[in-house]
């Protein structure tokens, strides 16, 4: 009987451990580019967005942004 309670606490701490670690792999990148036209023009204060999400910013005079 204290074998199998010591399996299973050596099992949840390995599941945890497992757990814990994956945040390390959900890091932040940053993503740079630049908006233009057809033409080629870079496009001002167009508003650039992570699909799906909330974050996002701004093109500058250049066109470019970052996220």
């Amino acid at each position: 009987m204290k074998r199998k309670i010591s399996n299973l606490m050596r099992g949840i701490c390995l599941t945890l451990l497992c757990a814990f670690s994956l945040s390390v792999y959900a890091q932040n990148i940053t993503v740079r580019g630049t908006v233009s036209d057809i033409a080629g023009e870079p496009l001002i204060g167009v508003t650039v967005q992570v699909e799906g999400e909330t974050t996002g910013t701004v093109t500058d005079l250049d066109g470019q942004f970052t996220l």
